[in-house]
């Protein structure tokens, strides 16, 4: 039976771009979306799939720092935007966002399975709940990008 550590990683990579229990993957919302649509807003009080792309690369940062026991922050801003917006920056924050992923996934990994019951940096937190808090936490993201997508073609 595979230990929890493995069913964990399984879920992320699943998400990431494998066959989801919710239907789609980043890779399949992602594929198709160029800059104008990376960019685009429903209303000027929401995010921009880019946005999220670079909240989701954020927070997998965060979680990596915090499961190392350093809990610092990310050392760039959370939702950042580059000063231009083009296909090159673009592509740069989708390698970006896959480059998180595995940093997360390699964390994960390397966990000690003991230790998923034992807090987290986090007050009141396991280091299980950060886990799959942050497997929520990108779940929740993929569906605003998948209707910001369907909005914007």
């Amino acid at each position: 039976m595979a230990n929890e550590i493995n069913r964990i990683l399984k879920l992320f990579a699943d998400l990431q771009h494998g066959d989801c229990w919710v239907g789609t993957n980043f890779k399949e919302v992602l594929h198709e979306v160029d800059t104008v649509k990376a960019t685009g807003h429903m209303s000027e009080k929401s995010n921009s799939i880019w946005q999220l792309v670079a909240h989701i690369t954020y927070w997998r940062t965060l979680v990596v720092n915090r499961l190392s026991g350093t809990g610092n922050p990310p050392p760039f801003r959370d939702f950042l935007l580059p000063d231009i917006c083009n296909e090159e920056s673009w592509r740069q924050t989708l390698f970006d966002f896959e480059a998180a992923y595995h940093l997360l996934r390699n964390a994960i990994h390397h966990f000690n399975e003991e230790n998923l019951d034992k807090p987290s940096l986090k007050p009141e937190q396991t280091n299980f709940e950060l886990i799959l808090g942050c497997l929520q936490h990108d779940a929740y993201h993929l569906g605003q990008m998948m209707l910001l997508e369907k909005e914007l073609a």
